[in-house]
Parts: structure tokens; sequence; C-alpha cells
């Protein structure tokens, strides 16, 4: 019998490497770093941070075609965090920034919501946040989002 395994860590790869293609779009790229897990000391202004949360559900499923008798519906939100500061005092300009680096993520999803291959779908499932604040060290603006993603598999 074969262990199911779940398609979390193969589908936050793949995202890493598509939302990379994205963001050499942008004029800044030098400047944005794109990582799981915390980004480091040295911050730069621009952070996509992929997979800083993860909610999984499963649940048996039946006989499916070529899946075993204890395939699993597997169903999670892949949560990624961007954040944005900016020495412009102007509110407006770090949140819209914000939102460029998500839909860095959001294209990433919807140019191939297979994640690689890797699940059946996914889709960008919504964004929280988004509040531009005043930082004192160095003064600035900091605007943080976080993006949802959705994805869904059979395993």
């Amino acid at each position: 019998m074969t262990i199911p395994v779940s398609t979390v860590p193969a589908a936050l790869a793949a995202l890493v490497t598509q939302v990379k293609a994205q963001v050499v779009t942008d004029t800044l790229a030098n400047q944005i770093v794109v990582c799981v897990g915390e980004p480091g000391m040295d911050l730069p202004n621009d952070i996509i941070e992929l997979g800083s949360s993860v909610r999984r559900n499963v649940k048996p499923e039946t006989f499916i075609g070529s899946f075993a008798a204890q395939a699993l519906d597997e169903q999670y939100d892949l949560e990624c965090s961007v954040s944005s500061w900016s020495g412009d005092p102007d509110p407006v300009a770090v949140i819209n920034r914000a939102y460029v680096l998500a839909a860095y993520i959001e294209t990433a999803v919807r140019t191939d919501p297979t994640l690689g291959g890797n699940v059946l779908v996914s889709y960008p499932a919504g964004t929280s946040g988004g509040n531009a604040e005043w930082t004192s060290d160095p003064v600035g603006r900091l605007a943080e989002l976080t993006v949802t993603i959705h994805v869904e598999n059979l395993t």
C-alpha cells in the first residue's frame, strides 16, 4: 500500500518558481526577496514570503479512477505574506506597492492553477491587511498583506 503524501511541499516549491518568474518583470526585481520562511536579518523594502502559514484539511475519499481505496481529499490554504516599506510618507504609494507584490502571487497561481502539475486546482482566495503603518527606525511607511491561495487535490 502506498502511503498518501501531502502535496504541500511540492506545491510550495512550484509556487516559489512561478512567483520568481513573475517578479523578474518588475523594474525593482533585484530588490525583492522571495522566500519560504523568514527572510533573514538584512531586510529589503519588498518581501514576498510564501507559505507563511498552511491550514490543511483531509478526509478519506472513496475509490475514484486510479486512486487507491484509502485516497485522501486534501484541501489547504497557503497563506503568503507580502510587505513593502517606503521612506515616502504617502500611505497610498506603499499600499499600492504591497498590492503589486500580492498580484505577483495571484498571477503565478492564475497562470498555472495546477502548481506545476502537483495539484488538481488552486486559486487566489483573498487578501487581508494592507493598512500603511508608520515605522520609526527607519522612519517611513510599511504596508503588509496576507494573500490566501486555496488548493485542492486527491492523494
